[in-house]
Protein backbone atom coordinates (compact mmCIF):
# COMPACT_ATOMS: atom_id res chain seq x y z
CA UNK A 1 0.00 0.00 0.00
CA UNK A 2 2.36 2.40 0.99
CA UNK A 3 4.67 1.96 -2.70
CA UNK A 4 1.51 2.39 -4.58
CA UNK A 5 1.05 5.90 -2.61
CA UNK A 6 4.28 6.91 -3.76
CA UNK A 7 3.53 5.94 -7.16
CA UNK A 8 0.58 7.92 -6.64
CA UNK A 9 2.09 10.95 -5.59
CA UNK A 10 5.02 10.72 -8.38
CA UNK A 11 2.52 10.31 -11.20
CA UNK A 12 0.39 13.40 -9.87
CA UNK A 13 3.42 15.73 -9.14
CA UNK A 14 4.30 15.00 -12.74
CA UNK A 15 0.98 15.73 -14.54
CA UNK A 16 0.65 19.06 -12.35
CA UNK A 17 4.26 19.93 -13.63
CA UNK A 18 3.83 18.77 -17.11
CA UNK A 19 2.37 22.27 -18.30
CA UNK A 20 5.42 23.97 -17.47
CA UNK A 21 7.56 22.03 -19.83
CA UNK A 22 6.53 24.53 -23.23
CA UNK A 23 8.47 26.87 -24.79
CA UNK A 24 10.73 29.11 -24.67
CA UNK A 25 13.45 27.05 -22.52
CA UNK A 26 11.27 24.10 -22.62
CA UNK A 27 14.76 22.27 -22.04
CA UNK A 28 15.50 23.46 -18.34
CA UNK A 29 11.86 23.75 -17.39
CA UNK A 30 11.69 19.85 -18.21
CA UNK A 31 14.47 19.19 -16.56
CA UNK A 32 13.17 21.18 -13.30
CA UNK A 33 9.79 19.29 -13.60
CA UNK A 34 11.59 15.81 -13.86
CA UNK A 35 13.75 17.17 -10.58
CA UNK A 36 10.60 18.01 -8.79
CA UNK A 37 8.93 15.24 -9.45
CA UNK A 38 11.93 13.10 -8.49
CA UNK A 39 11.72 15.38 -5.18
CA UNK A 40 8.39 14.81 -4.44
CA UNK A 41 8.33 11.15 -4.53
CA UNK A 42 11.26 10.83 -2.74
CA UNK A 43 10.59 12.83 -0.46
CA UNK A 44 6.95 10.48 0.36
CA UNK A 45 9.15 7.76 0.07
CA UNK A 46 11.11 9.07 2.87
CA UNK A 47 8.61 9.97 5.14
CA UNK A 48 6.65 6.77 4.87
CA UNK A 49 9.48 4.92 5.45
CA UNK A 50 10.95 6.85 8.58
CA UNK A 51 7.39 6.46 9.78
CA UNK A 52 6.96 2.95 9.87
CA UNK A 53 10.57 2.08 9.92
CA UNK A 54 10.35 0.59 6.25
CA UNK A 55 14.62 0.56 5.15
CA UNK A 56 12.60 -0.87 1.82
CA UNK A 57 11.46 2.73 1.23
CA UNK A 58 13.63 4.93 3.68
CA UNK A 59 16.71 4.95 1.76
CA UNK A 60 15.48 4.95 -1.66
CA UNK A 61 13.43 7.94 -0.48
CA UNK A 62 16.40 10.10 0.85
CA UNK A 63 18.40 9.01 -2.85
CA UNK A 64 15.39 10.18 -4.71
CA UNK A 65 14.90 13.26 -2.93
CA UNK A 66 18.84 14.06 -2.71
CA UNK A 67 18.93 13.17 -6.83
CA UNK A 68 15.91 15.50 -7.24
CA UNK A 69 17.02 18.49 -5.66
CA UNK A 70 20.25 18.16 -7.43
CA UNK A 71 18.58 17.93 -10.52
CA UNK A 72 16.20 20.98 -9.68
CA UNK A 73 19.24 22.85 -8.98
CA UNK A 74 21.07 22.20 -12.57
CA UNK A 75 18.24 23.05 -13.85
CA UNK A 76 18.00 26.57 -12.56
CA UNK A 77 21.85 26.69 -13.43
CA UNK A 78 21.09 26.38 -16.93
CA UNK A 79 17.94 28.55 -16.85
CA UNK A 80 20.04 31.32 -15.66
CA UNK A 81 22.63 30.54 -18.78
CA UNK A 82 20.18 30.36 -21.54
CA UNK A 83 18.16 33.72 -20.46
CA UNK A 84 21.30 35.64 -19.74
CA UNK A 85 23.08 38.04 -22.47
CA UNK A 86 25.96 40.44 -22.54
CA UNK A 87 25.12 41.68 -26.64
CA UNK A 88 22.34 41.64 -29.20
CA UNK A 89 23.88 38.62 -31.15
CA UNK A 90 23.21 36.46 -27.83
CA UNK A 91 19.42 37.07 -27.82
CA UNK A 92 16.95 35.27 -29.91
CA UNK A 93 15.81 37.48 -33.12
CA UNK A 94 13.10 39.96 -32.28
CA UNK A 95 15.00 40.67 -28.87
CA UNK A 96 17.41 42.78 -27.79
CA UNK A 97 19.99 42.67 -24.61
CA UNK A 98 18.76 45.66 -22.23
CA UNK A 99 20.77 46.33 -18.88
CA UNK A 100 18.08 46.58 -16.00
CA UNK A 101 19.17 49.20 -13.75
CA UNK A 102 19.80 47.93 -9.85
CA UNK A 103 18.73 49.88 -6.29
CA UNK A 104 21.59 51.96 -5.35
CA UNK A 105 24.72 50.11 -4.47
CA UNK A 106 23.53 47.27 -6.68
CA UNK A 107 24.97 45.58 -9.83
CA UNK A 108 22.77 46.28 -13.15
CA UNK A 109 22.32 43.34 -15.11
CA UNK A 110 21.70 42.43 -18.70
CA UNK A 111 18.46 40.47 -20.12
CA UNK A 112 17.01 39.29 -23.24
CA UNK A 113 13.86 41.46 -24.03
CA UNK A 114 11.27 41.89 -27.05
CA UNK A 115 12.31 45.21 -29.25
CA UNK A 116 9.80 48.10 -28.86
Amino acid sequence: MHRRAVIVTGLCAALALGPGCARPYAGPKTLAAIGAGLLIAGATAWAVGDRTSRNGLLIPGVVAASLGAATVITAGGWLAGSIACDADPDCPDGEACREIPAPPGGIPYKQCMHRE
